[in-house]
């Protein structure tokens, strides 16, 4: 009886997934039926990308054409709404002398002599929405909705946690290559074992995966680096070993998040981590490349004053202009602080006018 009511449930799960997906299938042929309303969001982003305009086009055009693509048109929808502000920033020199520079950096008190013995030039920015190929969205689209259904939890991963969590073709400010592909490649038998146990969740998976990435040294000042370059080099903070699991647990359809506080409660600095969603929508904290869910690491133990999740959606913690905003609160975060119970609470008073004393605790 138990899985009768299971099967119900998963196809009832499928069915609302795909009708999700024709009903914003429908509306985005309205919407851009008169090729995009002026002020629309589709078109202010479409605007932003000039001559490379048409490439996002026609990674709309190309799931339009398919009435059986209409999730997969959602997908692309997010990630062309949510792209402005995204890019690369890396040096154009070749491999083995970005890695050499990165191995040397933290040894090196002359910076500028090392880039100028390598001829590495100042970093190059590429904003993703000027430079970005529908061949290499649609391939991520394509390979991220593969590796959601073909695993035994996808069917506990709700759309919106997969736009998040698993569908992003970036993690950082890294050079873009197609991971997606080489994650596949480089972990075929873990990926072909995860799809044939279909009693295994998506915590499960990741304490399987993180088990096989390779440890980390800790060193600091890195470029941004990608899928390749993290696994090649294997040094770096906490910021490299998070996103290296990211690229491997997305690349295998295991959702996994980027957490992190910028500032402990008796240190002069923060932490970055990795949380993996559960099938009850819960996450749960680990330590890419070092330590596994549900066991302890500096993110779950030490106290700290906040906790952040980073997210591809453009989402602000504070809503206000720019020029206002700190840098911290200038990135697409969510406050994940209720999640944790290492949080500090402080207790400021606070005086207005002739009331009397009033206390607030952040």
């Amino acid at each position: 009886m138990e899985k009768i009511i299971n099967d119900l449930y998963y196809k009832q799960e499928i069915a609302m997934k795909y009708l999700s997906g024709i009903l914003f299938f429908c509306f985005f042929l309205l919407s851009s039926a008169c090729s995009h309303k002026n002020d629309s969001p589709l078109e202010e982003v479409l605007g932003l990308a000039g001559s490379n305009r048409h490439e996002l086009e026609r990674v709309i055009a190309h799931y339009k054409a398919d009435p059986a693509d209409s999730l997969k048109l959602k997908a692309a929808g997010f990630l062309i709404l949510n792209m402005p502000g995204k890019y690369s920033e890396y040096y154009e020199a070749p491999w083995e002398d970005v890695a050499t520079v990165n191995l040397r950096w933290s040894s090196s008190s002359d910076k500028s002599k090392v880039l100028d013995a390598y001829k590495m030039g100042n970093p190059v920015r590429r904003d993703d929405v000027n430079h970005i190929t529908a061949e290499y969205l649609v391939s991520s689209i394509d390979l991220a909705f593969q590796v959601w259904n073909d695993k035994p939890w996808g069917k506990h991963i709700s759309f919106d946690t997969f736009c998040e969590e698993i569908l992003p073709y970036r993690i950082e400010a890294e050079p873009l290559e197609n991971w997606r592909e080489k994650v596949l490649a480089s972990f075929a038998d873990i990926n072909q074992s995860l799809k044939e146990d279909s009693t295994i969740t998506a915590v499960e998976a990741c304490r399987k995966v993180n088990d096989l990435l390779p440890r980390f040294r800790l060193d600091k000042d890195f470029s941004n680096m990608s899928f390749t370059q993290l696994m090649a080099t294997t040094k770096g903070m906490c910021d490299s070993q998070a996103a290296l699991a990211a690229f491997v647990m997305r690349g295998l359809g295991i959702p996994v998040t980027i957490d992190f506080t910028p500032q402990w409660k008796t240190l002069p600095t923060g932490h970055s981590w990795n949380s993996v969603c559960d099938s009850a929508g819960q996450h749960i904290s680990f330590m890419g490349t070092e330590t596994n869910p549900y066991k302890p690491h500096q993110g779950n133990t030490l106290q700290k004053a906040k906790a952040y999740r980073k997210t591809y959606k453009r989402h602000r913690v504070v809503e206000t202009d720019e020029m206002h905003t700190p840098p911290l609160f200038q990135d697409n975060l969510y406050d994940i602080s209720s999640e944790h119970d290492n949080i500090t609470n402080i207790t400021v008073p606070v005086k207005h006018r002739s009331d009397p004393p009033a206390h607030i605790t952040i």
